[in-house]
């Protein structure tokens, strides 16, 4: 362990997140006050509205946030590995601007990878047993999400139940190196950096979590969902062999 450095990093992508963002900055701030631990927030800001004004304004008030700024970002896998470029912690993890899952298991994935030295990486499901999902999302993008998962199982993409739950930790080792390596910039990325991660030998751990769907999605299904399946399709070149 760094003394210099935090003890934990979290990195929120956010596009067009003007009302959602400070609410989840809040619920972030008063989970990590109490916690004793050296901790840095990096809001990663993608879009056009006030979100960017409203976190720099916010930044200016709290060090330990740390926002970058990317108006015209190229999407969610841009924005996390601008994120983790920048992150510092010993513990690195990212989890979505809604905060679909909540800061209580945050917590428990953080004590979780502070207690299991031969874990090098954490990845939240939604799709084990023990998964609790308070609120589900609609029937289509329950079924697309299996979908998903099955053609990646086919195509010998993933072992693990849930590739995209937004919420993953690493040691900041091993979220340096597997970030390095990755290039996609959409939705797919999970896919990659859980290949490059295998690839690498790291450990890795799915764990089930609390999780709800916190409705107003960015993602469009017909034109984001093709192509996350053709960006993770097109992985196969480098992490399967037939």
């Amino acid at each position: 362990m760094n003394q210099d450095r935090p003890t934990l990093s979290v990195v929120i992508p956010a596009r067009n997140e003007a009302e959602r963002l400070p609410i989840t900055l809040r619920l972030i701030r008063d989970w990590l006050g109490p916690s004793g631990r050296k901790t840095e927030v990096i809001p990663v800001v993608q879009g056009y509205d006030r979100t960017a004004e409203i976190i720099e304004a916010a930044a200016k008030e709290d060090p330990s946030l740390r926002p970058i700024i990317q108006h015209s970002g190229d999407g969610k896998g841009m924005a996390v590995r601008l994120g983790i470029s920048a992150a510092r912690g010993d513990i690195i993890l990212f989890t979505d601007a809604d905060l679909s899952v909540p800061v209580e298991c945050l917590e428990e994935l953080v004590c979780m990878m502070e207690t299991k030295p031969g874990i090098d990486g954490i990845i939240g499901s939604r799709r084990l047993p023990g998964s609790n999902i308070v609120i589900k999302q609609p029937p289509m993008r329950r079924l697309s999400g299996w979908a998903f998962n099955r053609v990646l199982r086919l195509g010998g993409l993933t072992r693990f139940a849930d590739t995209q739950c937004g919420c993953k930790l690493f040691r900041h080792d091993v979220a340096k190196a597997i970030f390095a390596l990755s290039e996609l910039n959409g939705f797919a990325f999970d896919v990659e950096i859980l290949n490059i991660a295998e690839q690498l030998g790291y450990r890795m751990m799915e764990v089930p979590v609390t999780w709800g769907d916190a409705g107003g999605s960015r993602v469009w299904l017909p034109r984001d969902g093709i192509k996350a399946l053709r960006d993770a399709w097109s992985l196969r070149k480098r992490f399967v062999r037939d």
